[in-house]
Protein backbone atom coordinates (compact mmCIF):
# COMPACT_ATOMS: atom_id res chain seq x y z
CA UNK A 1 0.00 0.00 0.00
CA UNK A 2 1.63 3.45 -0.97
CA UNK A 3 0.73 6.36 0.91
CA UNK A 4 -1.37 7.53 -1.17
CA UNK A 5 -3.84 4.72 -0.84
CA UNK A 6 -3.99 6.41 2.50
CA UNK A 7 -7.46 7.95 3.79
CA UNK A 8 -6.77 10.45 5.73
CA UNK A 9 -9.56 10.28 8.06
CA UNK A 10 -8.57 7.19 8.77
CA UNK A 11 -5.09 7.96 10.27
CA UNK A 12 -4.23 7.69 13.60
CA UNK A 13 -2.59 10.66 15.51
CA UNK A 14 -1.51 11.79 18.77
CA UNK A 15 -1.40 14.96 20.28
CA UNK A 16 1.62 16.24 22.88
CA UNK A 17 2.14 19.34 24.43
CA UNK A 18 5.09 20.94 25.36
CA UNK A 19 6.14 24.45 26.93
CA UNK A 20 8.70 26.64 26.83
CA UNK A 21 9.44 29.55 28.69
CA UNK A 22 10.68 33.18 27.05
CA UNK A 23 10.72 36.74 27.48
CA UNK A 24 9.51 38.60 24.32
CA UNK A 25 10.79 41.81 23.53
CA UNK A 26 9.64 44.50 20.91
CA UNK A 27 10.87 47.61 20.19
CA UNK A 28 8.68 50.47 20.55
CA UNK A 29 9.73 53.98 19.18
CA UNK A 30 7.79 56.60 20.54
CA UNK A 31 7.69 59.93 17.97
CA UNK A 32 6.33 62.92 19.50
CA UNK A 33 4.43 65.59 17.06
CA UNK A 34 2.67 69.36 17.09
CA UNK A 35 0.25 69.97 15.08
CA UNK A 36 -1.22 73.29 14.58
CA UNK A 37 -4.95 74.24 14.37
CA UNK A 38 -6.74 76.97 12.47
CA UNK A 39 -5.11 79.61 13.40
CA UNK A 40 -7.22 82.99 14.14
CA UNK A 41 -6.05 86.71 12.70
CA UNK A 42 -5.92 89.94 14.80
CA UNK A 43 -5.70 93.41 13.33
CA UNK A 44 -4.20 95.53 15.27
CA UNK A 45 -4.89 98.83 14.25
CA UNK A 46 -6.26 100.54 10.71
CA UNK A 47 -4.26 99.54 7.33
CA UNK A 48 -1.65 102.26 6.07
CA UNK A 49 -1.95 103.52 2.84
CA UNK A 50 1.11 104.40 0.83
CA UNK A 51 0.00 105.98 -2.44
CA UNK A 52 2.29 106.29 -5.23
CA UNK A 53 5.32 103.95 -3.56
CA UNK A 54 6.50 100.39 -4.03
CA UNK A 55 7.98 99.25 -0.67
CA UNK A 56 6.93 95.88 -0.92
CA UNK A 57 9.55 93.27 -2.00
CA UNK A 58 8.71 91.44 -5.07
CA UNK A 59 7.98 92.01 -8.81
CA UNK A 60 5.68 94.88 -9.42
CA UNK A 61 2.58 93.27 -12.13
CA UNK A 62 0.42 96.12 -12.47
CA UNK A 63 -0.53 99.37 -13.59
CA UNK A 64 -1.53 101.30 -9.61
CA UNK A 65 1.05 101.38 -7.05
CA UNK A 66 0.46 101.43 -3.78
CA UNK A 67 1.90 99.49 -0.55
CA UNK A 68 -0.81 98.54 2.27
CA UNK A 69 0.73 97.67 6.11
CA UNK A 70 -1.64 96.09 8.63
CA UNK A 71 -0.06 95.24 12.02
CA UNK A 72 -1.52 91.86 12.60
CA UNK A 73 -1.38 89.39 15.79
CA UNK A 74 -1.93 85.72 15.03
CA UNK A 75 -2.87 82.97 17.48
CA UNK A 76 -1.67 79.63 16.27
CA UNK A 77 -3.51 76.71 18.84
CA UNK A 78 -0.72 73.93 18.52
CA UNK A 79 -1.84 70.33 19.99
CA UNK A 80 0.71 68.26 21.69
CA UNK A 81 0.87 64.55 20.89
CA UNK A 82 3.06 60.84 20.30
CA UNK A 83 2.26 58.08 18.20
CA UNK A 84 3.84 54.46 19.35
CA UNK A 85 5.50 52.49 16.61
CA UNK A 86 6.23 48.84 17.38
CA UNK A 87 9.13 47.30 15.90
CA UNK A 88 10.40 43.95 14.97
CA UNK A 89 9.81 41.40 18.00
CA UNK A 90 12.59 39.03 19.54
CA UNK A 91 12.33 36.42 21.49
CA UNK A 92 14.85 35.05 24.27
CA UNK A 93 14.04 31.57 24.29
CA UNK A 94 14.32 29.17 27.95
CA UNK A 95 13.40 26.16 28.79
CA UNK A 96 11.57 23.68 26.47
CA UNK A 97 9.92 20.82 28.73
CA UNK A 98 7.26 17.75 28.14
CA UNK A 99 6.74 19.42 31.48
CA UNK A 100 4.02 21.67 32.43
CA UNK A 101 6.32 24.19 33.57
CA UNK A 102 4.02 27.02 32.74
CA UNK A 103 1.70 26.42 36.12
CA UNK A 104 2.50 29.24 38.60
CA UNK A 105 3.74 31.51 36.10
CA UNK A 106 0.88 34.24 36.18
CA UNK A 107 -1.93 34.57 33.95
CA UNK A 108 -1.33 37.48 31.13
Amino acid sequence: MSTLDINPLQVNTCEGVAYQTSTVCVPVTVTPFAVTGTTTTFCCGMPVVAPDTNTCPGVLNGSCVFTITQDICTAVPVEFGATAVPGSPSVLCGTASAEDICTGCGAV
